[in-house]
């Protein structure tokens, strides 16, 4: 590929041989260290490949061998500049072109973000932009160091962040702290400071089973959100199985409680459906730095119509994006036709609606051991309602109150000081 690259930039011939003895031509010219390459023999005569150099050291061997060349094709940029040479405006257009790409490669175009799920793409190119790192600015400005810094210290949920410059792109990837739960009350616990367990919701006691700190509450028993479950404090006894102090602890339990989720979804039954036509206009447009030219729907004019609008970035390569976005807009008609559920279609969607609130809660942890939602139609709608009755892990931490005890010789001592 290499080689074939350096032929084209010098030049070659393609030539037919002939004449009186065309074998000793070829032996002189591999003699002279001349190269010629994909040899034909066609009709007593040789076709082949030489470059623009060996064409002009082939006049005394063309003599002593009394043969003769005819040029076939002639191949490269030197006959390319040639052909060309009078068209002064078509070498201006490349160098401009060349210096205008070189200009663009200046500057970032595209800004791309990796590896986030709970930050959009859009909060942080705000927040980049915030922090004067934008679409269109100078590479020479940007330092990758000081943007992974702000991103760490300006987005709690990243915990890690890389940002880099290929071609006209500046990339960056992000880590987002996905630490579950457990590992949030693990760091807790690291910290040291002692919590409670407290009822988050209304619930009755399922299962407890205590690790830390004291318990409040068994099996059975009704509780209200605010609650104690679990106590940040276990309760030191002297020799009179008195409270002497207490140690303080980070509370560490598995609560399961009964709760009740109430469900409530209605939909009337009639409802206006899109009737697709088969009719689209479609229009295109650019959008060059931040202004965009499109070209207005003419042929078609619809009443109503979805709009469906495909953009195309400009880029050279993989990472040498343009500013510039090719942009297609399509509308397609349609007419509202007023439809009727029929009863039984309408319980099932209700009843699809209801499986996938039951799933959410699935996937949350939530064990659904009762379900008391009914679901009726009346002519004008229809409506699904109850109670789904679930056993959830349940508890939130709350700041330990600390408890001041005094022991009763320290009170006496303190008394008789005060008497003296």
């Amino acid at each position: 590929m290499l080689i074939d690259k350096i032929k084209y930039l010098q030049g070659y011939v393609r030539v037919r041989l002939y004449g009186y003895a065309p074998e000793r031509f070829l032996n002189l010219c591999s003699n002279h260290n001349i190269l010629i390459w994909n040899l034909e023999y066609r009709e007593e005569q040789y076709e082949f490949c030489i470059s623009v150099r060996g064409l002009r050291q082939l006049k005394p061997i063309l003599k002593k061998t009394r043969t003769k060349l005819v040029i076939l094709e002639r191949t490269g940029l030197p006959f390319v500049m040639r052909r060309y040479r009078k068209r002064k405006l078509f070498f201006a257009g490349i160098i401009l072109c060349c210096g205008l790409l070189y200009t663009m490669s200046l500057f970032v175009w595209k800004i791309e973000i990796n590896g986030n799920l709970h930050e959009t793409d859009s909060n942080i190119i705000k927040f980049l932009e915030g922090h004067q790192v934008y679409h269109g600015l100078l590479k020479s400005k940007i330092d990758c160091d000081k943007i992974e810094e702000e991103l760490r210290a300006g987005f709690g949920d990243i915990i890690w962040a890389s940002a880099k410059l290929e071609g006209t792109m500046l990339i960056i990837d992000v880590q987002e702290n996905l630490a579950t739960n457990q590992q949030a009350e693990a760091k807790q616990e690291e910290d040291g400071t002692p919590t409670d367990l407290v009822a988050d919701k209304e619930a009755v006691i399922y299962s407890i089973l205590t690790r830390k700190g004291t318990p409040k509450v068994e099996k059975g028993i009704h509780v209200k959100p605010g609650d104690l479950l679990v106590e940040g404090k276990n309760p030191v006894l002297n020799d009179a199985k008195e409270v002497a102090s207490y140690q303080y602890c980070v509370s560490d339990a598995d609560i399961l409680g009964i709760t009740e989720y109430p469900y409530q979804d209605s939909f009337p039954l009639q409802y206006d459906d899109k009737s697709f036509s088969g009719s689209q206009s479609e229009t295109f447009g650019v959008r060059i730095f931040q202004k965009q030219l499109k070209i207005p729907h003419i042929s078609h004019k619809f009443e109503s119509y979805d709009t469906i609008t495909d953009e195309y970035d400009v880029k050279i390569g993989e990472t040498f994006y343009l500013p510039l976005v090719l942009i297609k807009e399509t509308r397609k008609e349609y007419k509202i036709v007023p439809k009727q559920y029929h009863p039984s279609k309408a319980k099932q969607l209700a009843k699809e609606n209801l499986e996938s609130f039951c799933k959410e809660l699935t996937e949350k942890g939530v064990q659904i051991i009762e379900n008391n939602v009914m679901i009726v139609t009346d002519g004008k709608k229809c409506t699904a309602s109850g109670i789904l009755k679930v056993i959830e892990p349940i508890g939130k931490r709350k700041a330990t109150s600390m408890a001041d005890i005094q022991q009763e010789g320290q009170m006496e001592n303190e008394s008789d000081g005060n008497n003296r």
